[in-house]
């Protein structure tokens, strides 16, 4: 709606390097609105407007993409100039590996295209969650996804950020659960797995060359990855390590220790209390 004091207005094309033509707008609330000269003088600065207008336009699309396909964090880092390969950045941080349950017997059975759309709603059960909760997607592998919590201080301690992370973990539980898919006469239900894992990683740029991955590795990821797999097993949903558990407490009881490949000790390994409480009730 033009405001009421506003006694002329114009719109002038700015033409983009690409061939596209947006437009730019005044107004005047001055007598006898825009003098000839006054007209000439905004036509004049279209020209470079147009240059500084194109740059801000392709940085913030080049910004959604990056966050779209990287996630916020890398992606800042990546826009600002850090793609050296080998650099990385050491953080603490709470890993989050998570799959869904029977992906292989369900590509079998369902189309390609219907595998991407369950696979599509199933991921959006979980990044909400994740983001909401201040964590950082760095990667879908097929069913498989690895997300982060960098755990940086500022007065936030451990607990603060495990709290968060498990609450993450109970609403993207809950969405799988309550997630179906109707084809045919045929209603498919879906379970997933997340193990929860406090440990040092390095965050940054590995790949060969002309083609990098910004993304975490170290041990830690290693033993959550296996945490993961050791949940299948176990038809659980939601373990941790003792890092993880211990730093919730109340919330969790042992499961055992089981062996981890690659490491010369067993790990005990824990369940939320709270799906015991639901497998009685079934």
């Amino acid at each position: 709606m033009r405001d009421e004091g506003v006694t002329d207005y114009v719109a002038l094309p700015l033409h983009f390097t690409d061939g596209s033509i947006q437009v730019v707008s005044f107004t005047t609330k001055h007598p006898g609105g825009f003098a000839d000269e006054q007209l000439e003088a905004l036509r004049r600065i279209t020209a470079p407007m147009a240059r500084l207008a194109e740059v801000i336009t392709l940085r913030r699309t080049a910004a959604g993409l990056l966050d779209t396909y990287v996630g916020n964090s890398a992606g800042e880092r990546i826009l600002a100039g850090d793609i050296r390969r080998g650099h990385a950045e050491a953080m603490q941080a709470v890993i989050w590996p998570s799959d869904l349950r029977g992906f292989t017997g369900l590509s079998d059975r369902l189309s390609p295209r219907d595998v991407v759309e369950i696979l599509n709603r199933y991921f959006d059960c979980q990044v909400p969650p994740i983001r909401k909760h201040g964590g950082e997607i760095l990667k879908f592998m097929g069913d498989g996804l690895l997300a982060v919590f960098p755990i940086s201080g500022g007065g936030e301690t451990v607990a603060d950020v495990c709290a968060r992370v498990l609450d993450a973990a109970r609403e993207a539980r809950a969405n799988v659960v309550a997630m179906r898919y109707e084809r045919d006469e045929l209603v498919e239900r879906f379970r997933f797995g997340v193990a929860l894992h406090i440990g040092d990683i390095l965050f940054g740029n590995i790949g060969g060359s002309g083609r990098l991955d910004f993304t975490c590795i170290g041990p830690a990821v290693n033993l959550a990855a296996r945490l993961e797999k050791i949940a299948g097993r176990l038809g659980r949903t939601v373990v941790a390590s003792s890092a993880f558990a211990g730093s919730c407490a109340g919330e969790w009881t042992g499961l055992g220790e089981f062996p981890i490949a690659g490491l010369s000790f067993a790990q005990q390994v824990y369940g939320l209390r709270d799906e015991i409480s639901a497998e009685t009730r079934s």
